[in-house]
């Protein structure tokens, strides 16, 4: 039986080899950095990661599910047992290089795989390195995360944990899940002036559409922290022209999932109600892009003690969990499969924007370096505690199957 002693010299390796291997992450985070590459497109830093992986004695499986930049790296332990993954993004923006950090992510994930492996050889289990491409939704694997959990990859996965730079240290925060709905319009053009009447407006529509969805946010569920945001992209080719097609694109988001479908389908009903009025056919598109995250307390309290051991300043785990979410990620939709804990690193300074070429100067900074690998550590020791300590697996199981 592993004693809490046990743990905690387990968690010291894993300490070490993150000491140990800071060069190496940082190398990695710097050549993400210098060599930025949309989602989809990222062979170059699929290629850096794997093969580190690989050197340091990780099974690489490339191409997972048809995604050339996407792949599964495992080291098993000195038994068979449990699970447990860490998950790197690495997936640049267009125009500002890795202003979402993936670089960092994607060094962190890596160094707490192989200071995991370092620690599990008297442990049953095995630890994973996920390479998840394109989670700001570029190209044929966007969503990648998506992609693994419909066909099932995180089901047999006990538990999952990742990080996220920003400015902000803090372990549990929530994401909103997040649909789509375009709404094509189809009317008839006539002169504007000389012949009105034989024209069917699709901008009128449109326009209707967009006023319509507005006016749902006034009786939204104040818990379920709907967002609704939209455009419309086409409306029209000239002022003399009563236009024939228009274009909507709206996201809808939500915390809730089941009320987020229901706010959907009122948002296409204003889109046939203002064809309906206006006289002009409409044409309706919806597709899901990511679940909202399934808050798991166990694995949650577990990543946190990693970071508060380590001295990170991290908010209380209850104040995370409880804040409103802002944003949406395809870690929601591992979070629908399995029990996981995200966290947030200070990389930057306070306000610094997200998705921003400041932020993304921050990670070559000293700040940015020490908060990878201070979340590298946290990462690893987590993934260690979790097999050395299969009591939380299990408690973060029946929290999953009751929540």
């Amino acid at each position: 039986m592993i004693t809490l002693t046990d743990v905690d010299g387990l968690k010291k390796i894993v300490r070490d080899a993150v000491d140990e291997k800071r060069v190496v992450l940082e190398d990695i985070a710097m050549f993400l950095y210098e060599n930025p590459e949309l989602g989809s497109e990222e062979y170059k830093a699929f290629e850096k990661l794997t093969g580190v992986l690989g050197d340091h004695g990780f099974e690489v499986e490339k191409g997972i599910y048809g995604m050339p930049t996407a792949f599964k790296a495992s080291f098993k332990g000195g038994a068979e047992g449990p699970r447990v993954a860490v998950l790197a993004e690495y997936d640049a923006l267009p125009g500002v290089g890795h202003g979402c950090g993936h670089n960092l992510i994607a060094a962190s994930a890596v160094g707490a795989g192989i200071a995991a492996s370092r620690a599990v050889s008297g442990l049953a289990g095995e630890v994973l390195v996920v390479g998840t491409p394109a989670e700001e939704g570029h190209g044929p694997s966007a969503g990648s995360k998506v992609v693994m959990a419909d066909h099932g990859f995180f089901d047999d996965v006990a538990g999952v944990v990742m990080l996220h730079p920003g400015s902000r240290w803090g372990v549990g925060g929530q994401a909103l899940g997040i649909h789509q709905i375009e709404m094509v319009f189809k009317g008839q053009t006539s002169h504007a002036a000389a012949s009105p009447e034989k024209g069917r407006n699709a901008l009128n529509a449109a326009t209707l559409t967009y006023m319509a969805t507005h006016m749902l946010r006034q009786e939204a569920r104040r818990d379920a922290n709907l967002v609704i945001h939209g455009i419309i992209p086409e409306g029209g080719l000239a002022s003399n022209i009563i236009p024939d097609r228009a274009v909507c694109q709206f996201g809808v988001r939500s915390s809730d999932e089941k009320y987020l479908g229901e706010m959907v389908e009122k948002v296409a009903r204003c889109a046939e109600g203002a064809a309906h009025a206006m006289g002009v056919e409409v044409e309706i598109t919806k597709r899901k892009l990511y679940s909202s995250k399934k808050l798991n307390i166990p694995m949650v309290k577990t990543l946190w003690g990693n970071y508060k051991e380590l001295g990170a300043p991290v908010r209380d785990w209850r104040e995370s969990t409880t804040a409103m979410p802002m944003a949406s990620t395809d870690f929601g939709d591992v979070s629908q499969r399995t029990p996981v804990a995200g966290s947030n690193i200070a990389s930057a300074l306070e306000g610094t924007p997200g998705h921003s070429v400041q932020l993304a100067e921050a990670t070559m900074t000293k700040q940015g370096l020490d908060a990878m690998v201070l979340g590298a550590k946290a990462l690893g020791m987590t993934l260690v505690e979790l097999l050395a300590r299969p009591e939380i697996l299990r408690e973060a199981k029946e929290y999953f199957d009751s929540h």
